[in-house]
């Protein structure tokens, strides 16, 4: 799964129709959204490219196709764990080797496995990890609200804050500072969001290193062994 898929700097033919793979695509997406976290990032990524695919997207993409049959039987599995919720906030800053603009990428957890995810590259281009960190938590945590609005319709009322986790100590401390200097004030409405979020004890951020940081699948390619760790981590288990 860490092989190129979807790059934009990889050169190769442009397939002579792409109607079969905007509907390949289109399915990936439909079973990325609904039912297979561990594939969002890849499918994110080839999305980018429905307008123009190349021989090398159409690779990738049933590259995924057999990711997927050969992971067929794995499903989100609820545990029984407390009925907290907490999510995880990632980004791949400047990730887009073309447009250099970086991908955001969370996951909530509930009961032991996943309940909300998304891959989205992000639409400005982010000056530096930290902003990019920053938008991808400002992202999250609009999420966090409409979920605890949610859960509370349903009876599910989160009396405590949200943990959000985050593994940039720098964007954590951006977010607990009282200063805004000039490299980051053109981020300040975001900054004033999560800041109020905090204040009324909505959230709550704590820095995760990135080995545990369940988010980093939804960013990036990564490698067989770490997709197995954060799929079992997400509650994405075979039977």
């Amino acid at each position: 799964m860490e092989e190129c898929y979807g790059r934009e700097d990889v050169k190769s033919e442009l397939l002579p129709n792409n109607d079969d793979y905007r509907s390949l695509v289109g399915s990936l997406l439909y079973i990325s959204v609904n039912a297979r976290p561990d594939i969002a990032a890849a499918t994110a990524i080839l999305g980018r490219k429905v307008n123009h695919p190349t021989e090398a997207d159409w690779v990738a993409a049933k590259r995924v196709i057999r990711y997927l049959r050969g992971t067929i039987d794995r499903k989100l599995v609820f545990d029984g764990s407390p009925l907290v919720l907490t999510g995880y906030s990632d980004a791949d800053w400047a990730g887009n080797h073309a447009s250099r603009k970086s991908t955001s990428g969370f996951v909530f957890m509930m009961g032991g496995a996943a309940i909300s995810w998304r891959s989205r590259q992000q639409s400005i281009v982010a000056l530096s990890s930290m902003e990019s960190e920053y938008v991808s938590l400002s992202e999250a945590a609009q999420e966090t609200v409409w979920l605890r609005r949610l859960l509370t319709d349903l009876g599910l009322s989160q009396k405590q804050p949200t943990t959000l986790y985050e593994d940039n100590q720098s964007c954590i401390a951006f977010v607990r500072s009282e200063r805004v200097n000039k490299r980051s004030k053109h981020i300040e409405t975001k900054e004033a969001f999560v800041k109020d979020l905090c204040a009324k004890g909505v959230i709550r951020l704590q820095y995760l290193c990135t080995e545990d940081m369940l988010a980093d699948s939804l960013t990036k390619p990564l490698g067989a062994n770490k997709i197995a760790k954060f799929s079992e981590m997400m509650g994405l288990v075979s039977g």
